[in-house]
C-alpha cells in the first residue's frame, strides 16, 4: 500500500470539519515541497530534529564569503540534506549559481541590487526510477522567494 503524500501546507482545521480531509499530491510534488525546506530551514532551526536544514545559512550575512564558496557549501550541505531526509530521490545532481540582479518593485520607487541563486535538482526517484527535476529561484539576504 502506498503511503499517501500530504500537501503542503498542512492545514489540521480541515481535518477535524465535518467530513474533513486532508489535500494530498504526487509523490513528486511532496519530494518538491521537502526540497524546498530542506533548502531554507536552517541547521539547527528545527527543534525536532536540529540535524535538519542546509548549513549555508550560518554564512549569510557574512560579507567575506565568495559566490563560488557559498555554492560549493550550499551544493554539499544540500546533497546531505537530501540523502539524510528525502530517501524518495537518488543520485542527485545538483547546480547553484548566485546572480546579481535588479528588482523593482511597484510600490518603491528605487530598483534594489540583491543576490538570487538559481538552484536545480535533478535525480531518479527510488521507488519507480523515474526522473525527478526540481528548480527554484531565491534571493539571498534578505532571503526571499520569487
Amino acid at each position: 500500500m502506498d503511503t499517501p503524500n500530504y500537501r503542503m501546507p498542512f492545514v489540521p482545521a480541515t481535518l477535524m470539519s465535518e467530513g474533513g480531509s486532508i489535500d494530498t499530491c504526487d509523490m513528486g510534488e511532496s519530494i518538491a515541497h521537502n526540497i524546498m525546506l530542506l533548502i531554507t530551514t536552517k541547521k539547527g532551526e528545527n527543534r525536532y530534529d536540529e540535524s535538519y536544514g542546509n548549513e549555508v545559512w550560518n554564512l549569510e550575512f557574512d560579507n567575506g564569503v565568495t559566490p563560488a564558496v557559498w555554492e560549493n557549501v550550499f551544493i554539499k550541505s544540500l546533497k546531505k540534506q537530501i540523502h539524510d531526509f528525502e530517501p524518495r530521490i537518488i543520485q542527485p545532481q545538483i547546480d547553484a549559481h548566485i546572480e546579481v540582479v535588479e528588482h523593482s518593485y511597484d510600490t518603491k520607487e528605487h530598483t534594489e541590487i540583491k543576490k538570487k541563486v538559481r538552484i536545480a535538482i535533478n535525480a531518479k526517484m527510488e521507488a519507480t526510477g523515474e526522473r525527478f527535476s526540481f528548480s527554484t529561484e531565491i534571493f539571498l539576504s534578505p532571503m526571499s522567494i520569487d
